[in-house]
């Protein structure tokens, strides 16, 4: 098969989980159709199925292996068995692929789950796609690492890649044609108990301050006038003396940018100075999303997220009064190991205090790699389900009590 005729292939991305995933889709996109590719938005006219993954929650990794299950009833991924009798077909066959959190979480473990799946790439290694696919469509690829196995030939896997290549944040495909998601940091380095991410997307890896501001200008020069800056830890940015607050104050300035937003934030690295630049900012949306996570002393302990309750009220109280009127969200987890019924009173007491705006609950999961998957699971499933609503209806009602004030 001829390069012009790999590179004219349809190419279907799903994508799944946070925003840093939204803008690694972009990324990819912007890549495969900088390669010649072709992005479709049904899945039926694809020639390329690419699932972007998230494993920050079980039941994100469940919806990726239940879609592919149901791309094999529709028949979607039938046709592939048809390339292993007869290779000249090749043209009506898909290529279905793995991207993300879940790639480097199972590697090529990946293939015993699930034999349609031709290739899994982690998230430092989307920068080699594009020739993963041009290898793939030209059927002629036997992985060097397939060793004897028959299950593995022809499949690719790239999942040790350690930092990506600046410049494939600099392809200015963006979904939006008004707001971007820009990327300052990748990784984390916090470790919280629960949290996979330092383990599928490596250690905290802060992006040039001039790179960032490159891709905030070229992405200005097409229109875009709002963006929201993303890190795993978004406020512990730090490069060489210019930290988050600084390199905030630097997009500031530029012309064209109407609003900044960003996420995530974490308290440890939260402070009244940092407040005081939201303040003051011209650009900045006047919103903190601070994630709690519990409310109890036990549990955040457990979780390894450095600091206590009242320290975290007393965070949110600080920015309370410096930014007046400011929005603030934040993360909850129920039936985190050890969890008993006063801890989670505990939990209910401070969100009921603290009145965020909104807030996103969530019922704990064990993840693999991290320390709480030592610890047992012990808070009973109907128990979670029964705290999760709770919250849910608690913040519910703040949410709409706050939301009736501002109109």
């Amino acid at each position: 098969m001829e390069d012009n005729e790999v590179k004219s292939k349809k190419v279907y991305l799903s994508n799944y989980g946070c925003q840093m995933n939204v803008r690694d889709s972009e990324v990819i996109c912007g890549l495969l159709k900088d390669s010649g590719y072709k992005i479709c938005s049904d899945e039926k006219q694809a020639d390329v199925i690419i699932f972007n993954t998230c494993s920050v929650r079980q039941h994100a990794e469940d919806r990726v292996w239940s879609q592919i299950g149901a791309f094999k009833k529709t028949g979607t991924v039938k046709r592939k068995r048809n390339l292993r009798d007869s290779p000249q077909e090749t043209g009506t066959v898909p290529i279905i692929g793995i991207v993300g959190c879940m790639a480097k979480n199972y590697a090529e473990k990946i293939f015993e789950r699930s034999p349609d799946v031709d290739f899994a790439v982690g998230p430092q290694d989307i920068d080699k796609i594009p020739d993963i696919l041009s290898r793939l469509s030209r059927n002629k690829e036997q992985s060097p690492k397939s060793g004897d196995s028959p299950l593995f030939q022809s499949k690719i896997w790239e999942t040790d890649g350690q930092i990506r290549p600046d410049e494939i944040y600099h392809n200015n495909f963006y979904q939006d044609k008004e707001h971007a998601y820009l990327v300052i940091s990748e990784g984390c380095s916090n470790f919280c108990s629960y949290c996979v991410v330092p383990y599928v997307r490596g250690g905290l890896r802060h992006r040039k301050v001039e790179n960032i501001l490159r891709e905030a200008q070229g992405a200005i020069a097409q229109g875009i006038t709002r963006i929201t800056l993303l890190g795993q830890n978004v406020n512990a940015y730090q490069n060489g003396d210019i930290d988050f607050s600084g390199l905030l104050q630097r997009l500031d300035k530029i012309d064209g940018l109407k609003q900044i937003n960003f996420f995530t934030s974490h308290p440890k690295d939260a402070d009244p100075d940092f407040f005081k630049v939201i303040r003051d900012s011209q650009k900045l949306v006047k919103s903190l999303h601070l994630p709690l996570q519990s409310g109890s002393d036990k549990i955040l302990k457990l979780m390894n997220r450095g600091y206590s309750a009242k320290e975290y009220l007393a965070l949110i109280d600080s920015y309370r009064k410096i930014v007046k009127g400011g929005l603030l969200t934040s993360d909850i987890i129920v039936g985190f190991p050890g969890e008993s019924e006063d801890d989670f009173s505990r939990t209910f007491e401070l969100v009921n205090k603290a009145e965020f705006n909104a807030a996103y609950i969530f019922k704990y999961s064990p993840r693999p790699h991290t320390e709480a998957l030592k610890m047992a699971d012990d808070v009973e499933r109907a128990d979670k389900e029964k705290r999760h609503a709770r919250l849910l209806e608690l913040q519910r009602g703040i949410s709409n009590k706050k939301n009736a004030k501002r109109r």
